[in-house]
């Protein structure tokens, strides 16, 4: 009996300091394994709003703002990130020109022909490229103060030069803004003495976030020296002797009608954009009006004719006071004296 009394005793203080040594053990279990407390409040975005949750159907299982960027600017910069264009390499002489007048910039590297190797993975049937490209055309008109450049990123050109680039090649421009995959929308605006990338998407963004970009980018303008005239400087045609100009040929791209009374044409300097009035510049005398999508020709008298055979709408004064050569860059200013645009001979 005292046998069997002392063996259950054992039996039973072994088991106590089994039980002391597994609660031993387990002290502080749950804390290390508790999940992490979801924040508070949502995180805010790069502009400091509240978090974005991905739109129902977004390519990718991306944010309506786009993925952000392994760079200095994110899909929507927090702080604007300075850029400055260097000038020397191959870019395109439009956007050359665009920027060194300081205009509102908007530029968009697309992939018109895209695969699986962009890095990220969308539905089938999604084209995000299109989608993007397609959504930035449709918001151009409600902009006009805006210059838009598109460029496929399969087309840089193996120019040296920038008047070797045919157009649509963009040269070094993607290498200077530092593109990743497409779509690429990057928007630039002048501060001061340099431009800053004021909204960088890269990836899907949904057209509303774009609008709400633009706004902001056209709202806290600056200013520069662009012209708010939406006409282009398609052509000019030097006369056969002496370099002056005989014609020069200007189309309304714009929604509203062109004056191109008081218009003149003057040199411009192809690296540092400035202007040279030194010798005075070709001003239109007549009251020529382009309604929306017109083209017309100028000439240095009310007789020439273009190369299309059209006689010119109107003529200018001044005709022999500037004296061209291939390669001088030549800008259009509004009666303002603001830059509308460029073009090299």
């Amino acid at each position: 009996m005292t046998r069997n009394l002392g063996a259950f005793l054992l039996s039973l203080l072994a088991l106590t300091a089994l039980l002391l040594l597994v609660a031993g053990c387990g002290g502080g279990g749950d804390q290390a394994q508790k999940a992490p407390e979801p924040p508070a409040t949502p995180p805010k975005d790069a502009k400091g709003g509240g978090g974005t949750t991905p739109p129902a159907g977004a390519p990718g299982g991306n944010t309506a703002g786009g993925s952000t960027v392994e760079s200095k600017t994110g899909a929507e910069a927090l702080e604007d990130s300075p850029f400055e264009l260097n000038q020397r390499q191959p870019v395109p002489p439009d956007f050359r020109a665009a920027y060194q007048r300081k205009a509102l910039i908007v530029v968009e590297f697309i992939k018109e022909n895209p695969d699986s190797s962009r890095g990220i993975e969308y539905p089938q049937g999604i084209r995000p490229d299109e989608q993007v490209d397609r959504d930035l055309e449709n918001l151009r008109e409600d902009y006009p103060q805006v210059e838009f450049f598109t460029y496929d990123i399969t087309r840089p050109g193996d120019a040296e030069s920038n008047e070797e680039l045919d157009r649509g090649e963009y040269g070094t421009l993607a290498v200077q803004l530092e593109v990743g995959y497409t779509p690429f929308v990057a928007m630039l605006a002048p501060r001061g003495d340099q431009y800053v990338v004021e909204n960088l998407f890269q990836g899907y963004v949904e057209q509303g976030v774009l609008n709400q970009a633009l706004f902001d980018l056209t709202r806290n303008d600056a200013g520069g020296n662009s012209s708010d005239v939406d006409v282009s400087l398609d052509r000019v045609e030097l006369a056969e002797s002496g370099g002056g100009i005989e014609y020069v040929t200007i189309t309304n791209q714009g929604d509203e009608e062109a004056d191109l009374s008081g218009f003149t044409l003057q040199v411009q300097d192809p690296d540092t954009g400035e202007i040279d009035d030194s010798g005075g510049g070709v001003q239109v005398n007549d009251a020529v009006r382009l309604a929306p999508g017109e083209q017309a020709s100028i000439g240095s008298d009310s007789g020439v004719v273009d190369a299309d055979g059209r006689e010119v709408a109107g003529s200018f004064s001044n005709a022999e006071s500037l004296t061209l050569r291939a390669g001088d860059q030549v800008a259009l200013l509004d009666n303002g004296g603001a830059v509308v645009d460029t073009i090299s001979i």
